[in-house]
C-alpha cells in the first residue's frame, strides 16, 4: 500500500467515531488522535461543560477542572463524593 492512500484513510468521523489507520507510523496516529482530541475538548467546552482532568508538568499530580471561561482550578474530592476547591490556577 502506497502513501498517498494510506493518508486519505479517516481517523475520525463527523460522529466522532475514531477509527484506526495502522499502516500510518506511529507518530502520524499519536498526532492525529491528539488533533481529535483537542477539537473535542474545544466542542466541550464551547457547549458550556467544564473539562475534568489530572494535571501534568508542574501541575502532575493535581486534579484540575477547565472552565467554559477559560478559568482553571485545582480540586480534590471529597469522602461524600463532592468536589471541594482548593484554588484557582493560572490560565
Amino acid at each position: 500500500m502506497n502513501a498517498a492512500r494510506r493518508e486519505e484513510r479517516p481517523v475520525a468521523t463527523e460522529t466522532g467515531v475514531v477509527k484506526a489507520d495502522l499502516l500510518a507510523p506511529m507518530e502520524v496516529q499519536i498526532e492525529r488522535c491528539r488533533e481529535y482530541l483537542r477539537r473535542e475538548l474545544a466542542a466541550h467546552l464551547a457547549a458550556g461543560y467544564p473539562v475534568y482532568s489530572g494535571g501534568t508538568g508542574p501541575e502532575a499530580g493535581m486534579l484540575i477542572v477547565r472552565m467554559p471561561d477559560g478559568r482553571r482550578y485545582e480540586f480534590r474530592v471529597q469522602e461524600d463524593g463532592t468536589d471541594e476547591i482548593v484554588r484557582e490556577l493560572p490560565r
